[in-house]
């Protein structure tokens, strides 16, 4: 089964990794995702790690890492493009030393210097899907070593994303061909969007990290069960074997992780427990 997780922001003080984590301990959760604004610009000292690490072996708590969502992998920018290597390089080196299984990524916008990103071509959305293989491939050895997957994560498909249909994400991925480069599965984003039939069906195997939210009139990340989703549609994905990580990425504060927790458990049973 999965462990179940939720993520470090929606816990207050939102900048405190060490609030998260004490309140999963509290509510006996076993799994945190470490947010973006955790690893940069604010990355934790030393005295986090081993606190972090204290933590997690007597607690038995497996933890993610959300990698920063203000970044642009496949961007024209050489210098914005070297800063969020160097970004993913650290976050690497954090996961490594926290045995991170997953590292999510946004593929991001298209992000070309003095042009809109709802403006770009259809042949300069096609360079930046090579920058953002690039961005890749120069990622994922030291992911190997680190001994966790970066992960894609399905996004919205809107105009002026680098991604715009689940195929593009498939296509990245077996380009790059590395077994440390694999996909999270957002559901919200896939449900009010494309279909998450659809995108269990087009990902298959290549999905290592599940994002667990509920959504509604087209608004996606509600506590689950209070939307439209049926769970059901995701059901498959909680079995043993397929996902190592399930994460609760919805509404924040505690009550909405407390809420969602419940409704998982009512629907999953034994899963959750």
């Amino acid at each position: 089964m999965p462990v179940l997780s939720f993520v470090a922001a929606m816990i207050e003080p939102r900048e405190d990794i060490r609030a998260a984590v004490t309140w999963a301990i509290e509510h006996e959760f076993h799994g945190v995702e470490i947010s973006g604004r955790n690893i940069s610009p604010n990355p934790p000292s030393d005295a986090d790690i081993a606190w972090l690490i204290a933590q997690a072996t007597e607690h038995d708590i497996t933890y993610t890492i959300h990698f920063p969502m203000d970044t642009a992998p496949g961007s024209h920018n050489p210098e914005r493009w070297n800063r969020d290597l160097d970004v993913m390089k650290l976050a690497l080196n954090i996961a490594g030393k926290l045995s991170c299984p997953v590292i999510v990524l946004h593929p991001g916008p298209i992000d070309i210097p003095g042009i809109d990103s709802t403006e770009a071509t259809e042949a300069q959305r096609q360079e930046a899907i090579a920058n953002l293989r690039r961005f890749l491939c120069e990622a994922a050895p030291l992911a190997a070593k680190a001994g966790t997957a970066i992960c894609l994560e399905n996004m919205h498909h809107r105009q002026g994303d680098v991604i715009r249909s689940y195929q593009d994400l498939v296509d990245v991925i077996d380009a790059v061909d590395h077994p440390n480069i694999k996909i999270t599965l957002d559901v919200g984003h896939a449900f009010i969007h494309d279909g998450l039939p659809e995108a269990i069906a087009a990902f298959g195997n290549r999905i290592h990290h599940i994002h667990l939210d509920d959504a509604l009139n087209g608004k996606d990340h509600l506590p689950v069960g209070k939307g439209e989703l049926n769970p059901d549609l995701y059901a498959e994905m909680l079995q043993p074997g397929k996902t190592r990580v399930a994460t609760m990425e919805v509404g924040r504060g505690p009550e909405a992780q407390l809420v969602s927790r419940e409704a998982l458990r009512v629907r999953f049973g034994a899963i959750f427990a």
